[in-house]
Formats: structure tokens, sequence, C-alpha cells
């Protein structure tokens, strides 16, 4: 009996100190739940502040955004007022032009009424009160407009007066140009040959090779000399648009040859 309540006392006491152990063990485990809840908390805590930073760094870029936008807007408004401006300006100064270039237009049909005799007499009237610079580009106008024999007779008279001036090179040239125009090929081919004469090393001198070549062409004379000015265009100046130019003229007259010998064109 004795033995059997002392082994209950026993197991009784065992089983008191059994529970005191786990209820440490919890308390531990809940103290170390709670330190990082604390830690957790913690990096909450940064984060929501890092997050207010942002949003307070995105508030300023945004209030910056919106000012820039509104100068933007400003600047738009401003430029299209200008450009309103501009648009009447242009208005106004195309009617201007308008008028001006009816007015113009009037002018050139009473002149273009006028014979071919009157025309002539006034260009001489205006060549003997011109000044050099002066007579030579009223000739150039001429030649690009293709009046051909007015033309002339300006160059012509310029060479005639001003034989040393600052253009008498180019006024060479051109007279050229205006007899070729004028399909006098004599004329012209010998206007080339003085122009290549006095200045073999201009800028022209390809151009006046090929058109003096083409003189002899539609003369029909010396197409031997024909070929050779032709042939020396291209190697004189392989690379320019001259030479191109020649390298045609010198197949269209090797197939004018063939025919006329009877031969297949190549």
């Amino acid at each position: 009996m004795k033995r059997t309540l002392a082994l209950g006392l026993l197991l009784g006491a065992a089983a008191s100190l059994g529970g005191c152990v786990a209820t440490q063990r919890d308390i531990l485990d809940l103290e170390n739940q709670t330190d990082e809840l604390k830690h957790q908390v913690a990096d909450l805590k940064t984060t929501i502040s890092t997050m207010q930073n942002n949003q307070a760094d995105l508030g300023v870029q945004m209030q910056r955004l919106q000012e820039g936008l509104t100068a933007f807007n400003e600047t738009v408004r401003r430029s299209e007022s200008q450009m309103s401006d501009l648009s009447s300006k242009i208005d106004d100064l195309a009617a201007t032009i308008g008028n001006k270039v009816a007015a113009i237009g009037t002018t050139l049909t009473t002149v273009q009424a006028k014979s071919l005799d009157e025309q002539k007499a006034a260009l001489a009237s205006q060549l003997q009160q011109a000044t050099p610079s002066e007579l030579f580009q009223a000739a150039e106008v001429r030649l690009n407009k293709k009046s051909y024999e007015l033309a002339a007779k300006g160059f012509e008279q310029y060479i005639s007066s001003f034989p040393r001036g600052a253009l008498a090179d180019v006024a060479t040239y051109d007279l050229g140009e205006a007899y070729y125009g004028l399909k006098k090929w004599k004329a012209a081919g010998r206007q080339f040959g003085i122009y290549l004469e006095k200045y073999p090393k201009s800028a022209l001198t390809a151009s006046a090779r090929i058109k003096y070549a083409l003189c002899l062409v539609n003369l029909r004379k010396n197409p031997g000399e024909a070929r050779q000015y032709l042939e020396s265009v291209i190697a004189d100046f392989p690379s320019s648009p001259e030479a191109k130019a020649a390298a045609r003229h010198l197949k269209t007259l090797a197939a004018a040859a063939a025919q006329k010998a009877g031969d297949p064109a190549p």
C-alpha cells in the first residue's frame, strides 16, 4: 500500500515537472515570434517611410511637369498668334506679287507685240548706254530665254567694246552658244575654236570641245577631227558629265558611219 502511494506521488511530481518545461518552451517560442514580429514591423515602417518620400518626390515632379505644360501651352498660343499674323502678311505679299506679275505680263505682251527690228533698235540703244556687267547680263538673260539673235548681238557688243573685260571668256563661249542656237554651225564652230585657243584650261573647255565637234558634224565636215575632239573629252575629263555626253555622241557617229557603209550598227 505504501509503495503504491509513493509511486503515485512520484508520477504526479513528474507530470507537474513536465508541464512546467512545456510552458517555458511556449514562452520562449512566443518571445522569438514577438522579436521577429518587431523586426517585420520595423521593416514595414522603413518601407512606408521610403514610399512616402518617393510619393513626395513624385508630387514635386508632377508639379514641375504641370508648370512645364502650362508654359508650353502658353508658347503654343503665342506661336499660333504669330502664325496667324504671318499668314496675313503672306496673303498680302502674295496679292502684291500677283499685281506686279500681272503688270509685268502686260508689259511683256506689249514688248512681244513689237517687231524684231524694233527690239533690235531698242537693244542697240541700250547697248550704247549699258555698263559692261549690264551688257553681259542682258545678253545672258536673252540667251537663257533662247532669244539667240538678240543674245548674239549683246555678246558681240560686249566682246567688241570690252575685249579684256572680266567676263570676256564667258562672253566668247556664250556667243558660240547663241550661234549654235541659231544653227549657224560655221560661225558657232569658229567661235568655239577661238574660245579653245584663248582659254584652253578653263572650266568650259570640255563643253567647248563637244560643241566644236558637233558643229563639224552638222557641217558634215572633218568627221575624223570631230571624233578626236570627242575622244579628247573622255581622255582628259573621264569623270565629268561632258565625258558621258561625248561617249553618247561618239556612239551616234559610229552608228551613222556603219549605216552609211551598209554595215549593221554595233
